[in-house]
């Protein structure tokens, strides 16, 4: 991670990530989902930048809907403890919910769809290992 990147990753942390989080845990029906990102992994800017909305704003819109009900916000608050986010350079991703950890392996200055978690992608693995 060079200069350009970690002034980039400490701009998102300073006026992003926070926020960000806080929208997660009201999505989530309160849980207290603790967000850990893979800082060294993000290797270039325009995968920082996209962190907000290639990830975080399509997992609140898909939490959204698994909370809409008193069991879903059960199954989230029991089952997921952790979001662990992954920049990887290879094309393509993964989901992985194991352990309490849901865990996003993505291009994340990639396409959506192909490259990063579209929408529907988190509620489909929550619907399955809940």
């Amino acid at each position: 991670m060079g200069l350009a990147e970690r002034k980039e990753m400490a701009a998102f942390k300073k006026d992003s990530f926070a926020p960000k989080v806080a929208e997660l845990k009201e999505a989530a029906g309160g849980a207290d989902i603790q967000v850990t990102l893979d800082e060294a992994s993000f290797t270039t800017v325009a995968a920082i930048q996209m962190i907000s909305n290639g990830i975080f704003d399509r997992l609140i819109d898909d939490m959204k809907y698994v909370c809409n009900d008193d069991v879903g916000k059960e199954a989230v608050r029991d089952g997921i403890k952790t979001l662990h986010i992954v920049h990887k350079d290879e094309p393509g991703f993964t989901l992985d919910l194991t352990g309490g950890t849901l865990t996003v392996r993505a291009k994340v200055d990639g396409s959506i769809g192909e490259d990063l978690p579209g929408y529907g992608d988190y509620k489909d693995l929550m619907l399955k290992k809940l």
